[in-house]
């Protein structure tokens, strides 16, 4: 089942165009992972997915329905974001920070009900987060944040989850941690992720994006897109790739 449709699709900021006719597909329980150099487009590409960017040309289609038709409270019902950098809101438990996610089944003038508390309890649990439901979010170390900002976005049960860096500021440790949690969660969504680190995207995505100067270079199995040619082509620098053959992990390695 296709989640989300993107066809020739250009946007940017004011008049000048950052993405540039790319075109995919990100179907039920993919783990998609969108690489490339710094300035090749990612988040302003992930901006447009999620509906903060207008779309030049082309088109976002969100299920059956062009993102421009959504309105923004039903397109959080359909697709969560989190976003590179998100600041500790300062007075909040992580419960209450969860609870924020079920913002959009709010109605006006209405508080939270039963099945918002449900979700909260749900997502909590989806992210083993049950010893820190009554600790304030700014006692938290980076990684745990982390791992509460994508609770929040779980609770609003999108049937995508897309992140801007999510192993950003991250040791080691956290960063696999994230990717791993990241992979499992696919099960029942679609995840749609930025990475820096190419390495990390081979091992745990399931199809990669290779973008370079707003244009798709490459899209497939990490094998079929981590390549010496495709990274020559994207960083303009000679890698030896290692790991696998065909559609298998394969992992970078600097000359």
């Amino acid at each position: 089942m296709t989640i989300l449709k993107v066809e020739q699709l250009t946007c940017g900021y004011d008049k000048k165009p950052i993405v540039k006719d790319v075109s995919f597909a990100v179907h039920d329980g993919e783990f998609v992972g969108i690489v490339g150099p710094n300035g090749s487009g990612k988040t302003t590409l992930l901006r447009a997915l999620i509906g903060l960017l207008k779309v030049k040309s082309g088109s976002v289609i969100v299920g059956s329905h062009r993102i421009e038709n959504l309105e923004r409270k039903e397109l959080a019902k359909r697709l969560a974001f989190v976003p590179q950098l998100m600041e500790p809101v300062v007075g909040f438990t992580v419960e209450e920070y969860v609870l924020l996610g079920r913002t959009p089944y709010f109605k006006r003038f209405s508080f939270e009900r039963e099945d918002d508390h449900k979700a909260v309890d749900w997502a909590i649990e989806e992210l083993k987060l049950e010893a820190y439901r009554n600790r304030q979010v700014t006692e938290l170390s980076g990684g745990e944040f982390q791992r509460v900002a994508i609770a929040r976005a779980l609770a609003q049960k999108p049937r995508a989850l897309l992140l801007d860096e999510p192993t950003s500021h991250l040791d080691i440790r956290y960063q696999v941690s994230i990717c791993k949690l990241l992979r499992r969660l696919r099960s029942h969504r679609s995840i749609i992720a930025t990475f820096h680190d190419l390495n990390l995207a081979a091992r745990f995505c399931d199809r990669l994006i290779l973008l370079k100067n707003g244009q798709l270079v490459a899209e497939g199995a990490p094998g079929e897109v981590i390549t010496p040619k495709n990274i020559w082509q994207a960083y303009h620098i000679k890698v030896a790739v290692r790991g696998g053959t065909g559609q298998k992990i394969r992992y970078v390695a600097m000359p």
